[in-house]
C-alpha cells in the first residue's frame, strides 16, 4: 500500500514538474519577447533624441533669419545657383515658384562620376538659411544626374482676406 502511495504521488509529481516545466517555457518566451520589444524602443527613443538634435543644430538656426522681403529670397536662390553652375552642371528646370512658407528653386546637375572630389562635395553641399531637397537622381556609366530644389523659407505678409457672404435662408 506505501508502494503504490509513493508511485502514485511520483505519477503526480512527475506530471506536476511537466507542466510546471511548460508554463516556465512559456514565461520565459513571453520575457524574451518583451525584451526585443523594449531594445527596439529604446533605440527608436535614441534616433529620436539624435532627429531632434539635428533639428536643433541645423533647422532652428537656419530658421533664425529669415529673409526680410520677397527679392532677398529669390537673390539667395540665384546666388547659389550661380555659385555652383559651372561645377556641377546646373539647370534650371523650374524658375522661382513659390508659397505661403517658402520659395522654391527646381535644378538640374549632370556631375561625372570619375571626378570622385566633385561627387562627393556636391553630397555634402549646404545651403545656408535654406535647404537643398535631392528629388532623384539616376546613375549612368559615366555620370550622376537628376533634380534638386532649393528651399529659401520665406513668410509671406500676405494675410488673406476672409470673404464674408451673408446668405440670408429663404
Amino acid at each position: 500500500m506505501v508502494k503504490i502511495a509513493f508511485i502514485i504521488m511520483s505519477i503526480v509529481l512527475a506530471i506536476f514538474l511537466y507542466f510546471l516545466n511548460v508554463w516556465f517555457e512559456e514565461e520565459d518566451f513571453q520575457i524574451e519577447k518583451l525584451n526585443k520589444k523594449y531594445i527596439e524602443d529604446t533605440r527608436k527613443l535614441k534616433n529620436i533624441s539624435k532627429i531632434d538634435s539635428w533639428l536643433h543644430e541645423k533647422v532652428k538656426n537656419n530658421l533664425k533669419e529669415l529673409p526680410k522681403d520677397s527679392k532677398t529670397a529669390d537673390f539667395k536662390l540665384i546666388k547659389f545657383f550661380d555659385t555652383y553652375a559651372k561645377k556641377y552642371n546646373l539647370k534650371v528646370e523650374k524658375f522661382i515658384y513659390k508659397d505661403d512658407l517658402a520659395h522654391f528653386l527646381k535644378i538640374k546637375y549632370v556631375i561625372s562620376r570619375e571626378n570622385y572630389n566633385a561627387l562627393n562635395k556636391f553630397l555634402k553641399q549646404e545651403y545656408k538659411g535654406g535647404y537643398i531637397m535631392l528629388k532623384n537622381f539616376k546613375i549612368d556609366k559615366s555620370t550622376l544626374s537628376g533634380n534638386l530644389i532649393l528651399i529659401q523659407p520665406f513668410l509671406s505678409h500676405i494675410i488673406k482676406k476672409r470673404e464674408v457672404v451673408d446668405v440670408v435662408p429663404q
